[in-house]
């Protein structure tokens, strides 16, 4: 796990190596194990005279801890250099195969198999990859370059198009130091992340306007003569979300086979490799199965609090007890949250949707402390396996739209039966449902700028209207509604304290399963994600499989808001000008001190969007339009 810069231009540039290295350097904390610059034109390398090409790249050092596995790297020949953030797990087999091709290698890193996998087998090589990357190749030989993603997007990479000169970057912090960028707010995502709590949920745009990703599962490929259009990016994976007939048996075996493949894949590391534990199924199974199947004593990492409606402790002691993992846990503090607000707000390059963001934060720093610079995590598993409650709402539209009655009315039944009261929200149209949602933007159209209100809509009730396929929603949680953002949260939390997180939850080959998976099969008794349950057996303990409850990392962020914090987070919101043209700031303010002493039952996740929209307007310095 890496960070990583390039920047192309199409007229020489002499001071293309001075802006490489400050864009490194703003991202130093993602490699602190070394780094590199390159600078070149169309013809090869330079070293004094202006170029028209640069890789950057900060080394946080996983495979190969050697010298062998520093970047920029090139090929055997000198004539294919990449930059490349993230793990191929599968690379000891596609070594193999490469050697048996004739290929031989320096290093025992995967950056230097994806390098050959390159000259084997072209821009397709990436089809072959298992695993998390995002990476820029420049081919002198045939004077072209090539950026790629994984099918997922668990590694970032954006692309700013300024003038003559194409800059990208694994963060978006990077950019500042561009003299020419001028950050500007993306205004609807703006209103959306204010009225819905939604971010990433356009794929195509960041909330800095011009700003934009590649695409997950996406590659990009130009001659070095000329610049590329955003729009030329081919998408190399759209996994089919067609079911496919099978028994619950064949099911659980099929789950049970590839998810411990996935992890034992993901236990490949020369560095030691831990665990986050929330107390919950997914970082639960993880542990089970690195214990059970591959006899790994795992040092997990939690956040805890003393807080009985948010507290994880028992699920995590027994967890922990059953595998002889050794614990490392981190208490919440009311003072570390206000005062590492700022620092967790910037490193995350956009706002969140709340502090529950931060238990993760605090993991991740846990992790680092300990010296474990590898973690793997729970993240996806609720997209991948429908384990929101809310697929189950979705389950009963579908079998009401195929009007398979007898089905929805026992669904119904074991949903009552389970004691899930959520049901009869759904049932009554009150979640999910147009005056709902109506509530929910109407709380921010009071408080938002008349030239904004207009902007403010329903996003996830005007995309998913109609759509009634359980499968097309747990596609759309992959794509746009949920892991997108998560999986930035996700980068961004690790990475600031030099930390590679890993996901089995959403390895590709997993979710290509679960897509074709029977609906039913997600859910039984009441309960969901039980194909999964299913699969762990005995490798969960029996409070967690039949535990009807899930938090994951949360926080106290009601209460924190009631308090210093909230105060600290009202002030912010005053003093911030970048605001006026946005919302009303008095407006806001009060809606705080309301909150505070009770008059108001405004949710604090309003509060604290609005807040944290602030501290990053200000922080990044960008200017709404």
């Amino acid at each position: 796990m890496c960070g990583i810069t390039a920047i192309f231009s199409e007229t020489p540039d002499a001071d293309l190596f001075a802006k490489t290295r400050r864009s490194i350097e703003l991202i130093a904390h993602r490699g602190p194990d070394g780094e590199g610059v390159l600078v070149g034109n169309r013809d090869g390398l330079v070293q004094q005279e202006a170029g028209t090409w640069s890789l950057g790249h900060v080394r946080l050092a996983i495979l190969d801890l050697s010298a062998a596995g520093a970047q920029p790297m090139s090929n055997a020949a000198g004539n294919v250099w990449i930059t490349y953030n993230g793990e191929v797990y599968n690379y000891l087999e596609l070594a193999e195969q490469l050697q048996q091709r004739g290929h031989q290698f320096r290093s025992k890193s995967d950056t230097e198999v994806v390098l050959a996998a390159y000259e084997e087998w072209g821009d397709e090589c990436v089809s072959r990859f298992r695993g998390m990357f995002s990476f820029v190749l420049v081919d002198l030989r045939q004077r072209r370059a090539l950026m790629a993603r994984d099918r997922l997007g668990i590694k970032p990479i954006y692309l700013w198009f300024a003038a003559n000169r194409l800059y990208v970057v694994s963060e978006l912090k990077q950019l500042l130091s561009v003299d020419e960028f001028q950050p500007k707010l993306q205004a609807e995502q703006t209103v959306d992340y204010l009225s819905e709590g939604l971010l990433g949920h356009e794929p195509h745009l960041t909330m800095f306007e011009s700003v934009v990703p590649l695409l997950p599962g996406s590659r990009l490929a130009w001659d070095l003569d000329r610049l590329p259009r955003h729009e030329q990016a081919v998408t190399y994976w759209e996994p089919s979300r067609q079911e496919v007939d099978c028994s619950w048996a064949e099911a659980v075996e099929r789950v049970e086979d590839v998810f411990c493949q996935a992890v034992r894949l993901r236990l490949r590391s020369d560095v030691p490799v831990g665990t986050c534990l929330s107390g919950g199924i997914d970082s639960s199974s993880i542990v089970g199965v690195s214990y059970q199947d591959y006899g790994v004593r795992m040092k997990t990492f939690s956040v805890c609090n003393n807080d009985p409606l948010i507290n994880e402790q028992p699920f995590i002691d027994v967890v922990n007890q059953e595998c002889q993992a050794e614990p490392c846990k981190f208490f919440l503090q009311d003072e570390d949250a206000e005062q590492n607000l700022d620092t967790f707000i910037y490193h995350q390059d956009e706002p969140t949707f709340s502090l529950s963001q931060y238990g993760e934060f605090c993991v991740m720093r846990l992790a680092r402390e300990h010296g474990v610079p590898v973690l793997l995590n729970g993240q996806g598993g609720d997209e991948t396996l429908c384990g929101y409650r809310k697929f189950a709402f979705f389950y009963l539209r579908q079998l009401l739209s195929d009007s398979r009655y007898f089905a929805a009315a026992r669904h119904v039944a074991q949903l009552l039966a389970f004691g899930d009261r959520q049901l009869l929200q759904f049932w009554q149209g009150t979640r999910y449902a147009p005056k709902w949602l109506k509530r929910r933007y109407d709380v921010m159209q009071d408080i938002l700028k008349p030239s904004w209100q207009a902007m403010n809509r329903s996003a996830w009730a005007t995309s998913m209207k109609g759509v009634h396929d359980l499968h097309e929603h747990q596609w759309a949680d992959l794509r746009r509604w949920s892991l997108p953002v998560l999986l930035r949260y996700q980068d961004r939390n690790s990475m600031a304290h030099g930390v590679e997180a890993r996901v089995p939850m959403v390895d590709h080959e997993f979710v290509e399963l679960a897509l074709t998976l029977p609906n039913s099969l997600f859910f039984k008794n009441g309960m969901t994600k039980r194909v999964l349950v299913e699969a762990m057996g005995e490798r969960l303990p029996k409070a967690l499989r039949d535990r009807k409850t899930k938090l994951g990392f949360d926080t106290p962020q009601a209460r924190w808001l009631r308090g210093r914090l909230g105060e600290l987070l009202e002030s912010r919101v005053r003093s911030c000008d970048r605001l006026e043209p946005i919302l009303d700031r008095e407006r806001a303010a009060r809606a705080f001190r309301e909150y505070r002493d009770g008059s108001q039952k405004i949710p604090h996740f309003f509060l604290y969007r609005m807040a944290c929209l602030a501290v990053w307007l200000d922080r990044f310095q960008v200017e709404p339009r």
